[in-house]
């Protein structure tokens, strides 16, 4: 179920370990919007390059993480903390595989790889420590392309429609992408996924 949809556009922001910078990271709970495939209505992100795109159209984030990064930074995090789209319940990145296809709302999204974490979730938060985390456990998120545009609402049901047969989880494709380099059978295996992002589909080649 959707715990919060979230949008923004990019705005500059305050950096207490340097120089300020220009973010999307910062977004702001709707009852709705409509979604394209480029991404929601009134959403956008700062850097194209390193950020969103047709398979990076939506994040997601997991609520069920929230309690960890509120006793790590011992304060009450304000969702989305994380510049999410949609913070999620119940779809954690072991149990979202790539390649998933959902229904939400009027929308179809196809789940396409986990979020490549940046320091700019320790800077928009002000607290370090988030970014190396990030990293360390997987609890990262994860990213989707748009099949069929339409409106979500906060209500809107999320649910499962398709899943491929080859496949791996969120959780598996961080793992192996920054803790399993070298695992050459497998990153293989995972490059030839039809779901997953053209973006991930060139750094693991790199890998090899």
């Amino acid at each position: 179920m959707i715990k919060s949809l979230n949008v923004g556009r990019p705005q500059l922001i305050g950096n207490p370990f340097g120089r300020v910078i220009n973010s999307g990271i910062r977004k702001k709970p709707v009852s709705s919007a409509y979604l394209y495939k480029t991404g929601f209505e009134n959403d956008d992100v700062a850097d194209h390059d390193s950020h969103g795109g047709d398979d990076r159209a939506v994040c997601f984030y997991p609520f069920e993480h929230y309690a960890e990064w509120n006793a790590l930074s011992g304060t009450e995090l304000n969702i989305p903390a994380f510049g999410e789209n949609i913070t999620v319940a119940d779809h954690t990145e072991d149990s979202v595989y790539v390649g998933d296809i959902y229904q939400i709302g009027d929308a179809k999204v196809q789940i396409t790889q986990s979020r490549i974490p940046c320091a700019k979730v320790d800077i928009a938060n002000r607290i370090r420590g988030f970014f190396e985390q990030f990293i360390q456990t997987g609890k990262t998120g994860y990213f989707a392309r748009v099949l069929e545009e339409g409106l979500v609402e906060e209500s809107s049901a999320i649910t499962l429609i398709d899943r491929p047969q080859d496949t791996i989880s969120i959780n598996g494709l961080h793992h192996l992408f920054f803790h399993d380099r070298k695992n050459m059978k497998e990153i293989e295996r995972v490059i030839a996924m039809e779901g997953l992002a053209e973006d991930m589909r060139e750094r693991l080649k790199k890998l090899l």
